[in-house]
């Protein structure tokens, strides 16, 4: 059969390409201060080219297929495309409320409780199982940093492990983020690193930018462009254009990037672990197209899975780059904690409940027994597009193999910079979260009891929450919210201790600020996460278009606000008042007038004190910022990595 090019863009099978010789993303709209939405390819230092002069790859056929439609793909799974119908919708909300009511009405009927803020101990009690909580996941963490110090220390300086290959995936990217990431992965060193494959999520003309990123990012190391018009997740695994697409991928010598119809980022990884599996690869590390990667992350990643055969998945220290508001720098420390004290404390039992999407690694022959399940995994009849990666993490641990993290393994990513952004992330994050506990429960036996721990502590602690916050509001005195505003700070005093002593970094005296942020944000996500699990959209879309006007995304913060809001200035005297006492109860030393005065006094100090300490340690210029380019991360003067790739200097990819 007669070998011919791949059409650039051949959504028109009459007509195989598009005249056209630039890419047209002017019109395309984003809210990052840093890249302005008029810039066109040429502007940002890109080559622009028709299509049809496109470098592409050799094909032994034209990959001319007419394209399935999502609702066709999910008729063929027995599946419903997006919706929900109405009545199940109505019955979701009534049964999650009745999850969440119906500790209290068992109380209630067996014990006669009443509703009431109780003494001051109920807050004191909420703050000494925190402390508890924060002291075993502390210990069990530094646990593992140890057990990993030592690991690295003893490594042969030559060691080589399992072959990696690198698959990256995004749509529509913010083309200076996914510039940096593609440097990022062309620094990545490591001997047995075998493929670096990008797989774009859409094939049309405004996706075309992207293709031309990579070609002048990769072009000089023999770099192919591959255009298919249908999805590998369509075909079956002896389909022959299926067959014929890997294998074209497969044997090609240097990287590759993949420009498939869009369907969402589960079919564009799909796609790559497909073609990796056809190469033989043994691991594939997974990334986002707008995570900058550490260079030897591939090495330590790939040495996490070799401390035993059991060892199913990896991960790393996910850290962010774009702190320039409250919101992001907030959550960059959050990000130390969730990965350094968390996923630290699961590893030392070797069950990290989530491989974070920016930051992973799989053993192949694992993903090649899961991953058609996982690309069709459904809920309530309907095809899961987010939580690919806690879904994957899950089937990995449900088929009893271990999952480890790494702190040497470093890579930096995007957040949102915007509040009602960063609660429809997490309002995704906690749907994913909610929906992956059945396959938890189904394997917990399985693993270490610190799982069923972790999983329970997810559940139970925002509830609880919850409960202390509203019942002090509407029916505690002051001095009992102060008591509880007053656990809060201690344990985030805690943590900040813990933090600077790791890491050396003042910027972590700013982490009781992120409690605020917790509670105005992170509850009610969590909240409206389990009303509303039916719902799988994403909230967001491609970050060059993203547009977060949809009244789904305020509903929550606002009605969370509100009842804040109300109860507060709504009840001021209660406040100023003693808790109900018995008769032979003595009175309180100090009234509650008097430990609110003090607590306001308390708060002035505080933020005086911290402004002091934000404009002393000079953090507005040093962390506080717009942005931290690929450039500044790695390629400063000063490096994290000196000339024979061993000894880390003290930069911003420290360990």
């Amino acid at each position: 059969m007669d070998k011919q090019s791949l059409p650039s863009h051949s959504k028109d099978p009459g007509n195989p390409t598009v005249p056209t010789n630039t890419v047209g993303i002017k019109e395309l709209q984003h809210d990052r201060s840093s890249f302005s939405a008029d810039h066109s390819p040429n502007e940002i230092g890109l080559d622009t080219f028709p299509p049809n002069e496109a470098p592409t790859m050799p094909i032994s056929r034209p990959l001319l297929v007419p394209v399935s439609t999502s609702s066709e793909v999910a008729q063929s799974f027995g599946l419903k495309s997006s919706h929900v119908s109405i009545w199940k919708k109505g019955t979701w909300i009534l049964f999650t409320m009745g999850i969440f009511l119906l500790p209290y009405i068992v109380l209630k009927a067996c014990f006669h409780i009443q509703v009431s803020a109780g003494a001051w101990q109920t807050s004191v009690t909420y703050g000494m199982l925190m402390a508890l909580d924060f002291m075993a996941v502390i210990s069990f963490s530094a646990l593992n940093r140890r057990k990993v110090n030592n690991r690295v220390k003893k490594r042969d300086p030559h060691w080589v492990g399992l072959s990696t290959g690198i698959l990256a995936v995004g749509y529509r990217e913010d083309p200076i983020l996914l510039e940096g990431c593609l440097k990022s992965l062309k620094a990545v060193r490591y001997q047995r690193n075998q493929r670096v494959m990008l797989v774009v999520d859409g094939n049309e003309a405004q996706d075309e930018y992207m293709a031309q990123i990579f070609m002048k990012v990769f072009g000089d190391q023999g770099a192919a462009i591959l255009r298919p018009d249908f999805l590998t997740m369509d075909r079956q695994a002896n389909d022959k254009d299926r067959h014929d697409l890997v294998r074209q991928i497969a044997s090609h010598y240097g990287p590759v990037c993949v420009m498939q119809p869009h369907r969402g980022k589960r079919s564009a990884m799909y796609t790559g672990f497909a073609a990796l599996l056809q190469q033989g690869i043994e691991s594939v590390v997974v990334t986002d197209s707008d995570t900058y990667l550490d260079p030897h992350v591939c090495r330590e990643l790939a040495f996490a899975l070799a401390e035993s055969p059991i060892v199913g998945a990896a991960t790393g220290d996910v850290r962010i780059y774009n702190t320039g508001t409250w919101v992001s720098f907030l959550s960059s420390l959050r990000y130390w904690f969730a990965f350094n004290l968390e996923r630290g404390a699961q590893s030392c039992h070797s069950v990290v409940n989530c491989v974070s999407g920016p930051l992973g690694i799989y053993r192949m022959s694992i993903v090649a027994e899961v991953m058609d399940s996982w690309v069709r995994q459904s809920f309530l009849g309907v095809l899961c597009t987010y939580g690919d990666d806690r879904h994957l993490t899950n089937l990995v641990l449900r088929e009893g193999f271990k999952v480890k993290f790494s702190h040497y393994a470093i890579c930096y990513t995007d957040t949102p910079i915007r509040f009602i952004a960063w609660v429809t992330q997490q309002t995704r994050w906690s749907k994913s979260f909610f929906r992956e506990i059945p396959i938890q429960l189904g394997c917990i036996h399985m693993h270490s009891p610190w799982m069923t721990y972790a999983l329970l502590y997810q559940l139970v602690y925002p509830m609880m929450m919850i409960y202390n916050l509203v019942n002090c509001i509407y029916f505690g005195t002051g001095s009992q919210i102060s008591w509880w505003l007053v656990s809060i700070v201690f344990v985030g005093m805690m943590k900040t201790v813990y933090a600077v002593r790791i890491t050396g970094e003042k910027k972590f005296f700013f982490t009781t600020i992120y409690g605020f942020l917790y509670m105005l944000g992170y509850v009610p996500a969590k909240i409206f996460a389990a009303l509303t699990l039916y719902d799988n959209s994403w909230g967001t879309s491609a970050r060059l278009i993203r547009n977060f006007t949809q009244l789904q995304n305020y509903i929550a913060p606002v009605t969370w606000g509100s009842i804040l809001f109300f109860g507060i200035f709504h009840n001021p005297s209660r406040y100023t008042q003693h808790a109900p006492q018995a008769e032979d109860q003595s009175p309180p030393i100090f009234s509650n007038a008097f430990v609110i005065y003090s607590l306001c006094a308390f708060a002035l100090a505080y933020l005086a004190v911290f402004f002091w300490f934000f404009v002393r340690t000079d953090i507005l210029a040093r962390d506080f910022k717009r942005d931290f380019t690929y450039e500044e991360l790695y390629e400063s003067t000063e490096s994290y990595v000196n000339v024979n790739g061993n000894n880390r200097k003290g930069a911003r990819f420290e360990v």
